[in-house]
């Protein structure tokens, strides 16, 4: 029986050898027939896979399977042919093997148990085949996803030490003449006391240059130096963020946005003027994405939890979509017309300078940034990340 079953495996891996054109021929028909974008697979390669299973009948061509398997892989990772498409052309072959090979079974004198053998044996090689071109095209795309990752993360740190090395310059730049601009401020409110309109002046001057000091602590957000040579201090939440709302409400009255807070009573150690650009950041952009909305609605709380500060800032703006979500805390990303694509980029370093955390949520009804701050000053590490 061994030697009968070895002559026949024998003969019907050389019927398969002489099918092998015709079965390659007829599969590379069905394949451009039948897949929504089509393999133009070269005629050795497809060819090559028929061989191997006839082959199989006989001999061990595990490792030539393998070979085969994912020079083939490499060949469809070069031409980008989607995987769905590479899974249908497998199963056309499949088909066409069994239409022009199965005649030649049926007529044979095999007995039943032969027959099945025989399929088993063909099956088992078809499976065996899948399996390592599945296998290498997985590792072929795990290969190519982690170059992807590493190229996007060298271009983002390249982005980030660009911005570093602009803000650390701005700074220098910038810190002298701003400096004599406050000193001279200071001295003109102090000898024009008596004039209230000259004070009123003064005091708009001092509104928008302590804006300006804000804008370079954001920008110094990227840079390894500490935020302005801030130095981590306890605030009261409360009053910070009462603070917030003094510098953020002629927006919210000019636009008609109801405002509403909730915030706990607690202390945090924190750079003071960087959180406070951040929250300014975050409630400016929810009052642009409440524009188009009938009732406007601005709302940040605050609640302490296990030594940790949440904060949400969430407005009812139309939802961002989950692409936009992905990006949006990156540099330079924007969607808005004439947005730099920075200002969330800033609010992420500096949260991340507090040892925080910051991400955003959006559905129909709300979009939401979170914010998670420890409550007590890391001073320990500091020195590392600034």
């Amino acid at each position: 029986m061994v030697e009968t079953m070895s002559l026949n495996l024998h003969c019907f891996k050389d019927k398969i050898l002489e099918l092998a054109p015709l079965i390659t021929k007829t599969w590379l028909s069905e394949i451009e027939r039948s897949t929504s974008t089509p393999l133009s697979l070269p005629f050795d390669y497809a060819e090559k896979r028929t061989v191997l299973i006839a082959l199989y009948l006989v001999e061990d061509v595990q490792e030539i399977m393998k070979s085969w398997s994912y020079e083939m892989s490499e060949w469809l990772m070069a031409q980008e042919f989607p995987f769905s498409s590479i899974l249908r052309a497998y199963q056309l072959h499949r088909n066409v093997f069994w239409s022009l090979f199965r005649p030649a079974v049926q007529n044979s004198s095999l007995k039943q148990e032969e027959v099945l053998f025989l399929e088993q044996k063909i099956g088992k090689a078809m499976d065996e085949s899948m399996y390592w071109a599945v296998f290498h095209f997985e590792q072929l795309v795990t290969k190519e996803l982690v170059r992807k990752e590493e190229k996007i993360s060298y271009l983002h740190n390249d982005k980030l030490t660009m911005l570093g090395k602009i803000a650390a310059n701005m700074a220098h730049e910038l810190r002298n003449p701003l400096c004599a601009i406050e000193g001279f401020l200071k001295l003109i409110s102090e000898s024009t006391e008596e004039h209230k309109t000259v004070q009123s002046y003064i005091s708009v001057v001092m509104h928008e240059f302590e804006n300006l000091h804000r804008q370079i602590t954001g920008f110094l957000s990227f840079s390894k130096k500490p935020i302005l040579d801030e130095i981590y201090k306890k605030v009261e939440i409360k009053q910070l963020l009462n603070e917030v709302e003094l510098l953020i409400t002629p927006r919210l009255v000019g636009e008609n946005i109801l405002f509403s807070k909730n915030v706990c009573s607690c202390y945090l150690d924190c750079y003071e003027e960087g959180l406070k650009q951040v929250l300014v950041n975050l409630i400016s952009n929810a009052i642009d994405a409440v524009q188009n909305c009938a009732e406007k609605r601005i709302s940040i709380t605050a609640s302490c939890e296990h030594d940790q500060l949440l904060l949400n800032v969430e407005n009812n703006g139309e939802m961002i979509p989950a692409e936009v979500l992905d990006n949006l805390f990156q540099p330079f990303f924007t969607t808005k017309q004439n947005g730099t694509g920075i200002g969330l980029s800033i609010c992420k370093n500096i949260i991340e300078k507090h040892h925080g955390t910051i991400h955003c949520e959006s559905n129909h009804e709300a979009t939401r940034f979170i914010i998670t701050l420890p409550l007590h000053s890391q001073v320990n590490q500091i020195s590392d990340v600034s």
